[in-house]
């Protein structure tokens, strides 16, 4: 099985890249922290002190269905980030994925690092990536993002989400909603007002696929650790302690799509501290 994939029951998870791996000075993500912090962690710091942050996608199959957990940053001009290199689309053929083979593109929260596929240039306009894909979005979490306030003060939205819903390819869903009867939603509020995780669950596997709530391994260890783009920092940080106690607790398999690639492993305990072990 290739490193980037794992079966948990009779569904398969692959992490696909978006961007080549992101590397920077911790400093630029979590900001309010000395040096020092990382001295317990410099395994994660190449020879520079950078992290490796991804920007990707999970391809997950699961009762026959081709579902797209998140859709990376896209090809469209954006502050910070070189989106001259995405290819989440070329990456997807690689895997002989076409785009109309998508059933389902599921937005674990939308910021734009997590919906920049939803959508391709068409024209002068935007339209659907996945043409034949109902695209499943949490009905609170849109209301917050497409909010008249924000959306003049957010680009993406404009770009990225309304012309999902002008094509009519828009579910937006509750947290009782089913993606398929081995894909539920799992709530972790606080990064964004109604993030998701998505729970897998099949022949008595299980896995988590956890959006943003860690944005690295680390932040599983360090779990007040605060991002600067957390919406709410406090719930953030309460979130990520839960999600982290359950995921050693109940020996998950975890997918972050930040984590360094494939995305993948296990918490584990080593001197009484729980760690990140890749699988």
């Amino acid at each position: 099985m290739p490193e980037n994939t794992v079966t948990i029951g009779n569904v398969t998870i692959t992490a696909v890249k978006d961007l080549p791996a992101m590397r920077g000075d911790p400093g630029y993500m979590y900001r309010d922290l000395p040096s020092s912090a990382w001295d317990a962690h410099k395994r994660w710091l190449n020879e520079r002190g950078h992290l490796d942050i991804t920007i990707g996608s999970f391809l997950v199959r699961s009762s026959g269905r081709s579902i797209l957990v998140d859709t990376g940053i896209g090809k469209k001009e954006r502050p910070v980030f070189r989106t001259d290199r995405a290819d989440l689309l070329g990456n997807l053929a690689a895997l002989g994925v076409r785009p109309e083979d998508v059933d389902l593109v599921v937005n674990t929260h939308l910021h734009v690092d997590h919906v920049g596929w939803n959508t391709v240039a068409q024209g002068d306009g935007w339209a659907p990536a996945f043409p034949r894909a109902r695209y499943l979005i949490q009905q609170k979490e849109w209301e917050h993002f497409t909010a008249p306030e924000r959306r003049e003060q957010v680009a993406y939205v404009k770009d990225c989400l309304e012309p999902v819903a002008q094509a009519g390819l828009l579910d937006l869903v509750d947290h009782q909603h089913s993606i398929t009867p081995e894909l539920t939603y799992f709530p972790t509020p606080g990064h964004t007002p109604d993030h998701v995780s998505i729970l897998v669950q099949s022949q008595g596997e299980r896995a988590l696929i956890i959006g943003d709530v860690a944005h690295h391994p680390v932040q599983l260890t360090e779990t007040e650790w605060e991002v600067m783009a957390d919406v709410d920092p406090k719930r953030a940080i309460e979130t990520r302690r839960l999600v982290a106690e359950k995921l050693e607790r109940e020996a998950l398999t975890v997918l972050g799509g930040h984590f360094p690639f494939p995305c993948m492993g296990r918490l584990v305990r080593l001197s009484d501290r729980r760690v990140f072990q890749a699988l």
